[in-house]
């Protein structure tokens, strides 16, 4: 039995381990306008939702035992996000920074994406640490240590997946580490010196 919970506990600390990637970059500058993209992210989740009590009762009618019914319940999220392209394209503000030659917004956004892959890093490290220690706990089956372990365990597991989620969203393409409006001016300056002075801002209405 104890070697079933620790395969258990592995399974639930290493599932959700990945690392995150990057956002992948080295387009060049192809002459073509840049601007910046409005758009709204549309994802959904499902959840289990209690909507019903049931009740057991004996043969004389006394209620011995209660369950509760739940069913699914899927949320529709949105949120508003921004993204840089050229022409057609969309670009990783890496190579966007890169194009415009905004040096200042070009280290910004590099140190974010380092320092989200530090803490990824970092969470993994801690999740794969604490499930070890929960593991240990329970295949060593002693009334002290076991449930210090796996409560010691539990809580590591879940501080380095707060860790790994933080720098997961510092290496998410939709987290920026400079304002939209500096964007948008990099644009502006950008279009200008190749003889335009439109298409810093759009709106994509396909969501």
């Amino acid at each position: 039995m104890s070697r079933m919970i620790a395969f258990a506990l592995f399974v639930s600390a290493t599932g959700c381990m990945l690392p995150a990637q990057a956002p992948k970059s080295g387009v060049v500058a192809s002459g073509e306008q840049l601007a910046v993209v409005d758009d709204v992210k549309v994802w959904t989740t499902t959840s289990k939702e209690k909507v019903a009590e049931t009740e057991y009762k004996d043969s004389d009618g006394n209620t011995i035992a209660t369950g509760a019914v739940y069913q699914d319940k899927t949320q529709v999220h949105t949120m508003p996000i921004w993204y840089p392209v050229q022409g057609v394209q969309q670009l990783a503000d890496e190579d966007f920074f890169n194009i415009t030659g905004d040096k200042a917004a070009m280290d910004e956004t590099l140190a974010m994406r380092e320092d989200g892959k530090k803490w990824n890093h970092r969470g993994i490290g801690l999740m794969i640490g604490g499930g070890v220690v929960a593991i240990v706990g329970a295949l060593i089956g002693n009334s002290t240590a076991t449930p210090i372990m796996e409560i010691a365990g539990g809580l590591t597991v879940s501080g380095g997946y707060a860790a790994a989620a933080y720098g997961a969203k510092e290496m998410n393409p939709e987290t920026h580490a400079v304002d939209r409006s500096m964007a948008e001016r990099d644009a502006l300056k950008y279009n200008q010196q190749l003889g335009h002075t439109v298409g810093i801002s759009l709106m994509n209405k396909k969501f």
